[in-house]
């Protein structure tokens, strides 16, 4: 009797799920390009744009493929800046190592100044763009070094900790990011932290904490470093024998707001169960993406001096 019960009722389930089966036909709009704009100046150094063409998410990235499709040259468009006091240059598409695929629209003469305004204009396709961004003010750390996170390995893990004093009489944005060199870790670009920016909403005026850590890492040609590589890559801490630099920067509102939602979109846009956003721009078109950036930075420098280091672990 009960194996007629079981028999009936896998029958009824298999009829069940059977009649919940539908085919659906999905008639997807054709993909739309837009030229993708990502531009910043720093207080001390010109401006640099990469400009680049979005290609649709499961496309297969490789180096042809970056070259022919999604990356603009020079030949394909004009970028220019201008400061608020009338200083302007055309940028050149040039050698970077700046750059992620190290070319980009790079500036020689405009540098960034504090409290100033920037104008990005960018001709392409017979059309015109343009974003206007501001670099803030500096400021100084009150104090910086590393900081073990975790009891069992103190000694060879670490964050950076950062005691800094906010402004009460401004609304301020943060960003931090990190470059490490050490002889099995050469950051060439940096590496932002968590979060990517933030503001001064709970703590105006007052002295605060920070911890850097590297979360940031882009894998842009991660795929040519060997596996030994690739996990050295991923650390997020800091190790006895790094020389560790330090970027702390001011920026506008704007930006701060870009930075957010593109830091949101970097780590959720994977996630099935969240819905993909487009970060936010300054630009004054809807048919383009990304953004203009100032940033007020200032640089320090920590270094790792372990005595025994090399003697207890190598060269890692």
């Amino acid at each position: 009797m009960v194996k007629k019960q079981r028999w009936f009722l896998g029958l009824v389930m298999a009829l069940l799920l059977t009649a919940c089966q539908q085919e659906i036909d999905l008639n997807l709009p054709d993909y739309q390009s837009k030229l993708v704009i990502e531009g910043t100046i720093e207080t001390g150094s010109p401006a640099i744009v990469m400009l680049s063409k979005s290609i649709p998410y499961f496309s297969e990235i490789d180096i042809e493929t970056l070259m022919s499709q999604v990356l603009v040259n020079g030949t394909q468009a004009r970028v220019f800046v201008t400061s608020e006091t009338g200083e302007t240059e055309e940028l050149k598409w040039t050698l970077s190592p700046d750059a992620p695929y190290y070319v980009a629209f790079m500036g020689s003469q405009v540098i960034g100044k504090e409290q100033t305004h920037y104008t990005l204009r960018v001709e392409y396709d017979g059309k015109v763009y343009t974003a206007q961004t501001y670099i803030p003010k500096t400021f100084d750390l009150d104090s910086i070094g590393f900081a073990q996170t975790m009891e069992l390995m103190a000694d060879t893990m670490a964050s950076i900790r950062v005691l800094m004093t906010d402004q009460a009489a401004e609304e301020n944005y943060y960003a931090f990011s990190c470059k490490v060199k050490c002889p099995k870790l050469q950051d060439r670009l940096w590496v932002c932290s968590v979060p990517v920016a933030f503001d001064d909403l709970t703590f105006n005026g007052l002295q605060f904490n920070y911890e850097v850590s590297r979360y940031g890492y882009s894998w842009l040609m991660a795929g040519m470093l060997s596996e030994e590589d690739q996990e050295n890559f991923r650390r997020v801490t800091f190790r006895p024998g790094d020389t560790v630099y330090v970027k702390h920067s001011q920026v506008d509102y704007h930006t701060y707001k870009y930075l957010t939602s593109a830091g949101s979109e970097a780590a959720m846009g994977s996630n099935p169960f969240v819905a993909s956003t487009t970060p936010v721009s300054n630009f004054d078109s809807d048919e383009v993406l990304g953004h203009w950036s100032g940033f007020a930075s200032k640089v320090d420098t920590l270094v790792w001096w372990y005595d025994n280091y090399w003697e207890e672990f190598g060269s890692n």
